[in-house]
């Protein structure tokens, strides 16, 4: 119990370090409130997300403990609902309901859209 949690952390930690310095960088190169790093780094979440349950299906990464490193750490600490909520909220608060509208529904179907594009091209 205690190792998986350790392994779980170390991925959730990496994951977050990753989406800090994408969105960071994101920010930086695109002035204004705008959510472009949350949105990037969701989506590219969840088309690794599909990537990793793919291999796991092919039998390509074995161990169970790599699910738990990369799924549930990594991938969860790199995607960030709550954040997404919160400036989905921002926009609408801000008197930008088309901005928020477009963030929030392109964020939902471009994710589902690439975790099913990941998982099937392991899959061929």
């Amino acid at each position: 119990m205690i190792k998986n949690f350790l392994i779980v952390a170390l991925g959730g930690a990496l994951g977050s370090g990753l989406r800090y310095a994408i969105q960071e960088g994101l920010h930086k190169q695109i002035q204004g409130f705008a959510p472009y790093g949350t949105f990037m780094v969701n989506i590219l979440g969840c088309f690794l997300i599909g990537l990793l349950l793919g291999w796991f299906e092919q039998g390509k990464l074995l161990h169970p403990q790599w699910n738990l490193l990369l799924i549930t750490g990594f991938c969860g600490g790199f995607t960030t609902f709550s954040t997404f909520a919160m400036q989905g909220n921002q926009l609408f608060l801000s008197q930008k309901p088309l901005a928020a509208i477009l963030y929030i529904g392109l964020s939902v179907v471009v994710g589902l859209v690439l975790a099913y594009l990941g998982y099937r091209l392991v899959q061929h």
